[in-house]
């Protein structure tokens, strides 16, 4: 079957599926592990915060026996991180609770082993949460679909990557801090995603994410690759004029295929109001973490971007599979449509 005639098929399918079953924002919120067994539920908060004197990321991602930990500041140019990666579950050191309708984020101890710390902040929303499955242009699931070749074991295996909920949000993170003796008060642009569902690190190729954030625009681009979907790309853009999504990205895959930490990317974006947006991004410095007993490698790197021009900071995020022979699941990509 023809490639445009499948991507217009599943497009049609999928966007009756979503008009079907909106995002459920409440349910979202409220979405709790307790009384679940399963090890591979995940329900995972994460904060990204950034100007240009200070970046802030954080992640809780709760697991039924386990608790995946970051905590990461660079201020000044000096990056302080949690070194602990994984807690038996309740025994997180960082707290994410929602009080008084707002998301906090508290944590009291050290980092790089020497470092004393005394952490408080909460998140207020500016923008609408955005559902990486109902609000994203139903042919960014259909592009992936229809690259891949088509038969019931096909259709079956994709209810491996059906289960997960995925949202963001942009707003503004307001606290406070003690690093070593010295106070400091912050408000910085930022992000809070939030996932829940079957996740299971080992069945992911590869990703990679790039998020900035300032206080006149927040962009994303998120590619991933699975056994199912050798590639999946989604991406929005919020400027003075609204909220836009991505249907199009020109970045060259080549680039995030080798197993490496790239040290800059390029990449032209085209959005649903017919805009293209420039992007350039340059790492700074990061921190890498280990899934499922390095099964998974995730790298999540502070980077500067350049975005039409306009400067802001954010993550450049990328992650392996241990088995490289897995990445893109050897697809020759100049062959994927896109």
């Amino acid at each position: 079957m023809f490639f445009g005639l499948k991507k217009k098929i599943m497009s049609r399918a999928i966007a009756k599926r979503n008009k079907q079953y909106p995002f459920d924002y409440n349910y979202a919120e409220d979405f709790s592990l307790d009384g679940e067994t399963d090890t591979l539920l995940n329900n995972s908060y994460y904060f990204s915060a950034h100007d240009e004197n200070m970046s802030f990321f954080a992640r809780l991602g709760r697991r039924t026996d386990k608790e995946e930990t970051w905590f990461v500041i660079r201020l000044d140019g000096q990056l302080y991180s949690l070194d602990k990666e994984i807690f038996l579950q309740g025994g997180s050191p960082i707290r994410v609770e929602k009080r008084n309708g707002l998301w906090t984020i508290t944590y009291e101890g050290k980092l790089n082993e020497q470092d004393q710390i005394t952490f408080r902040a909460a998140f207020t929303p500016k923008q609408q949460p955005i559902d990486f499955t109902s609000n994203m242009p139903a042919e960014r699931m259909a592009t992936g679909v229809a690259n891949e070749h088509w038969n019931k074991q096909f259709f079956s295996e994709l209810q491996n990557i059906s289960g997960q909920c995925h949202y963001e949000q942009e707003g503004e993170l307001n606290g406070s801090m003690t690093l070593n003796g010295k106070n400091t008060e912050f408000h910085l642009p930022c992000v809070r995603d939030h996932s829940f569902g079957k996740r299971d690190w080992n069945y992911m190729n590869n990703h990679l994410w790039l998020m900035a954030v300032s206080a006149s625009r927040q962009f994303n681009y998120s590619m991933v690759s699975y056994p199912v979907m050798s590639v999946l790309e989604v991406g929005n853009y919020r400027d003075n004029t609204g909220q836009h999504y991505m249907l199009q990205a020109n970045l060259d895959l080549q680039t995030v295929s080798d197993g490496s930490i790239p040290q800059e990317l390029s990449l032209q974006m085209l959005l649903d109001n017919g805009k293209q947006v420039s992007v350039q991004v340059k790492k700074l410095t990061g921190v890498t973490y280990h899934f499922q007993n390095g099964q998974y490698i995730l790298h999540e790197n502070i980077a500067d971007f350049l975005i039409d021009g306009n400067p802001c900071r954010g993550i450049l995020e990328i992650g392996f599979n241990c088995d490289s022979n897995r990445y893109f699941n050897q697809r020759n990509l100049n062959t994927i449509q896109r």
